[in-house]
């Protein structure tokens, strides 16, 4: 069943890879299309699908910003300031400085101190834990399922931490989304791997980190250091992807070190911090190096202004107007700066700026045109265009365009023949799903609509009217106006469409921007899926432990059988067999919570419920217990061949598995990975080697008190009695020799109660070990959720 699940979803995901690469062929022939047309035509070079400009957004303030330590020591030193919503900013410094603590303080992860101050979000005053249902962090280590592949870890998240309304069809274009905004839709089916099994390179691989955030579609995103371990060409091409999602409404604040100033220059703020965790200066990337300059700084030619910014805040520069110049001094002027209306002279700095540019870009526009034309503009010029043209392209002359006619206009706009689905999809785009035709209105349209960050096109309309993508797309047009009325209505209502403008943040409250997460049980359903796709990827490590059981089964069964040559009910012989099979599975299921704790880490921080991962695990390893079980038992039942039929003889070892799995979950919540196996060996010995043999057995019993600790620790206790009385019903021993007398009489005098029946045995057995296995699976979900707090938030 596993098997044909797992081919089933292969199939799937190759399906999805096949959708990416029509989507993608699609656009690129539509943008040729509208080149063709006319080639200023100003059009968008990817489209979001899935996601949308933001209706809530999350501006920050923070004010005497600060975090104490245990001891008194204070690391951040009264930093004020704002981040606007939708927009990049960057915190940088000098080792030292405090940058990530400021970051790690803002997002609530500073478990280790005490903040000091005061944050708002949109005006209103709140505290870091209250930011968690609408943030995402991005940690400095890449820290990604290692088994599943690039477009399965955003799948995944998508799922799990998008908004519950959104329907399948959504989440899957919402990751269509991340996988081509973050440039890895090329590799979406290649196992991201591991430093023991190479997967993706290093730079995709941080994508993906980033990724796995995006696809929850946070309005607020931290990021600890996302280029760190990139090139220059990558961490560029990283920020200009955080750059485009900011264009939806999303506020990035990140920590960065060293960038060169091409990308220095794409952050809309930035915060300079010195050392000691003051602030510096917080305003426009632009205005940074004016700033600077302004206090008598002078920075030598055909410098990096990013590198040089680091070298003034940490001494290594000098200035001729401060005799004496210490980098504690620049706190004291940026307060002063700050006080005096400092940030409306840094944001006339930036004006001027951009001014400067738009004059320039001005200059060479009047050159080849007598005015700058306006969107509205393009589009009639667009419109004429195509009416000088639609009966070139209209061959049959009905007034419509069908899917040859498209095709054959496709391959002389692009040089190349389309592929069947290509042109399809763009009909689809054009007129709708299943259309045969297309009106030259339809046509015209939809290349308008190539000019927005977010795709409008009529397939997706018809989408979030059937409520397939939870887009609420109706109202939005991207329609050529006919007339000036017609145009001034158009501009104002496609303002739901344009790139996010910044009015919507103070009206948004926490409550409108926290998401509606999904609930336990279709978390669980999710989860188990992903496990049970990550479990049947485990294959090599799993036949590793069916050699080990399976060469424990043959060796226990030779010893009895042929060397030692022991009674078949002897209850020591089942000992051994029942604490061979405890301590084996109980290493096992070390792997199930201690291999992936980071992983859990973050997903716990982000809103995953642990109840439902805990269950997803420990339902997907029962499938594992119970054929290591099935295998150690078999293999020896027929060696040893006990005269006892085989589902009887089995029921006791399933039970002791059961017990012995929940020992293995509990350590692995509890205790570092590299002491598990230890801790682990060490536990299985004393209370199924040591505490369950029958001759100290029967002198615990004489005391009540050793009586109740031994049932309530002890597997073998309780497994080992079923295994003795079934043998004893079915075997019937009489023994012959005094010492296989004297065993026998002790071993009734332990297992079999008088008064009792052989069912009753046996059910008292089953009881205890089935409440053992469980109260050992609650605690070990206790340790999983508890346990390491500090990193789960």
């Amino acid at each position: 069943a596993v098997y044909l699940l797992d081919r089933r979803w292969r199939r799937l995901q190759t399906h999805y890879e096949q959708v990416t690469g029509v989507m993608n062929e699609s656009h690129a022939f539509s943008l040729n299309l509208v080149r063709h047309f006319m080639p200023s035509f100003k059009v968008a070079k990817y489209q979001f699908r899935g996601m949308k400009a933001k209706k809530n957004t999350a501006g920050v303030e923070f004010d005497n910003l600060g975090l104490v330590l245990p001891n008194g020591r204070r690391v951040l030193s009264g930093v004020t300031g704002r981040f606007e919503a939708g927009r990049m900013c960057a915190i940088m410094g000098p080792s030292g400085a405090g940058k990530t603590t400021f970051m790690n303080t803002l997002c609530g992860k500073a478990t280790y101190g005490q903040m000091v101050g005061s944050m708002k979000i949109n005006g209103q005053e709140t505290n870091p834990q209250d930011l968690k249902g609408f943030t995402g962090f991005v940690p400095q280590d890449d820290i990604v399922h290692q088994d599943l592949t690039v477009r399965e870890q955003i799948q995944f998240s998508a799922r799990l931490r998008g908004d519950r309304r959104f329907s399948g069809s959504r989440v899957e274009l919402i990751t269509e989304d991340v996988l081509n905004v973050m440039q890895i839709d090329h590799i979406q089916n290649s196992i991201v791997g591991s430093v023991e099994h190479r997967g993706i390179s290093g730079g995709q691989r941080k994508r993906v980190n980033i990724g796995l955030e995006l696809a929850a579609e946070p309005s607020l995103l931290f990021l600890d250091e996302p280029t760190s371990g990139l090139d220059a060409t990558s961490s560029l091409a990283v920020c200009l992807s955080l750059k485009k999602m900011c264009q939806l409404g999303m506020t990035s604040i990140m920590v960065i070190h060293q960038p060169r100033y091409s990308l220095f220059t794409l952050f809309d703020d930035v915060l300079l911090l010195g050392k000691g965790g003051e602030t510096v200066y917080l305003g426009s990337s632009l205005g940074a190096k004016e700033y600077f300059e302004g206090l008598g700084f002078e920075m030598p030619r055909n410098e990096n202004p990013a590198d040089w910014f680091m070298d003034v805040l940490s001494g290594e520069v000098q200035n001729p107007k401060i005799p004496n110049f210490k980098p504690e001094q620049l706190f004291d002027i940026w307060r002063t700066h700050a006080a005096d209306g400092g940030g409306a002279e840094n944001a006339d700095l930036e004006n001027a700026d951009l001014e400067g540019q738009q004059q320039q870009a001005c200059v060479r526009l009047c050159a080849s045109r007598s005015r700058m034309l306006s969107p509205e503009d393009d589009k009639m010029v667009l419109a004429q265009k195509l009416e000088e043209e639609w009966n070139s392209v209209d061959f049959n002359n009905d007034g419509v365009m069908d899917a040859d006619e498209l095709r054959q206009l496709l391959s002389h706009c692009a040089s190349m023949r389309p592929d069947e689905k290509v042109v399809c999809e763009i009909m689809a785009r054009m007129a709708g799903d299943g259309a045969k035709e297309v009106t030259k209105r339809q046509f015209l349209d939809y290349l308008c609509s190539l000019s927005g960050d977010v795709a409008n096109d009529e397939m997706l309309r018809e989408l979030s009217e059937t409520g397939d993508t939870g887009l609420q797309l109706s109202g939005l047009s991207a329609k050529v106006p006919e007339s000036e009325e017609e145009s001034a209505a158009s501009s104002s209502e496609s303002t739901s469409s344009a790139p996010y403008s910044g009015s919507l943040a103070q009206s948004s409250t926490l409550e409108e921007l926290t998401v509606q997460k999904r609930g336990f049980l279709r978390q669980l359903q999710i989860l188990t899926l992903r496990r049970l796709v990550q479990w049947w990827r485990m294959n090599r490590q799993r036949a590793i432990f069916f050699a080990a059981l399976g060469m424990g089964g043959v060796v226990l069964a030779v010893l009895d059988g042929f060397i030692v040559k022991s009674q078949r009910w002897d209850a020591m012989t089942y000992l051994n067999l029942h604490t061979c099979l405890a301590l084996l599975l109980s290493i096992f299921c070390l792997n199930v919570f201690g291999n992936d704790q980071p992983v859990f880490w973050r997903e716990s921080a982000s809103g995953i419920n642990v109840s439902a991962y805990h269950l997803s695990k420990v339902l997907v390893n029962t499938v594992d217990i119970a054929v290591q079980t099935f295998l150690f038992t078999s293999i020896y039942y027929l060696i040893r061949q006990p005269f006892i039929p085989y589902w009887e003889f089995i029921i006791p070892f399933l039970f002791t598995a059961y017990a012995a799995s929940g020992w293995g979950y509990l350590v692995s919540t509890v205790v570092p990975p590299q002491h598990g196996p230890f801790i682990v060996s060490l536990v299985s010995f004393i209370i199924c080697g040591l505490l369950g043999n029958p001759a100290t057995l029967a002198n615990f019993f004489e005391i009540p008190v050793m009586k109740l600790c031994v049932s309530l620790v002890s597997i073998t206790r309780w497994s080992v009695q079923m295994s003795f009385v079934i043998a004893n019903n079915y075997l019937e021993p009489e023994p012959v020799e005094f010492r296989d007398k004297a065993r026998l009489d002790l071993y009734k005098q332990v297992y079999m109660k008088e008064g009792m029946t052989e069912g009753q045995d046996i059910g008292s057995s089953c009881i205890a070990l089935l409440g053992m296995g469980l109260a050992l699976r609650f605690f070990s979900y206790l340790g999983l959720r508890f346990m390491n707090r500090s990193k789960q938030v």
